[in-house]
């Protein structure tokens, strides 16, 4: 992680995952994951791929939301249906993309915001 991304990078998070399906098809609650992480501030999503997707979640999501995205070091373990935790406030983890800056990568989370 470059020195440049660190100093951005100055929100505290961490991560939760749902278990795996049990015996009967279900699923449980997500649980903790990573501890603790650093990431850049939640902004508003706006690219092409955010409108598509946002698209896409409308026929599935009963309410307003918004989508936000995040940048964290590529090498944690987050994926799409992840809960990334800010401030004791839960955002679905939508999509996770590759994002090279500066010579080095990292993952641009997109994160639902529910409106409701």
């Amino acid at each position: 992680m470059s020195a440049s991304f660190r100093r951005m990078a100055k929100i505290t998070a961490s991560t939760k995952r749902p278990p795996a399906l049990d015996a009967n098809g279900m699923r449980g609650e997500p649980v903790a994951e990573i501890a603790e992480l650093t990431c850049t501030p939640l902004d508003p999503a706006e690219d092409q791929k955010a409108r598509d997707l946002a698209l896409r979640l409308r026929q599935v999501i009963d309410g307003p939301f918004e989508l936000l995205n995040t940048f964290v070091d590529a090498s944690l373990d987050i994926v799409e249906g992840d809960v990334l935790v800010v401030s004791g406030v839960e955002y679905p983890v939508r999509g996770v993309d590759m994002w090279a800056w500066r010579n080095s990568n990292y993952l641009r989370l997109l994160l639902e915001q529910s409106k409701a």
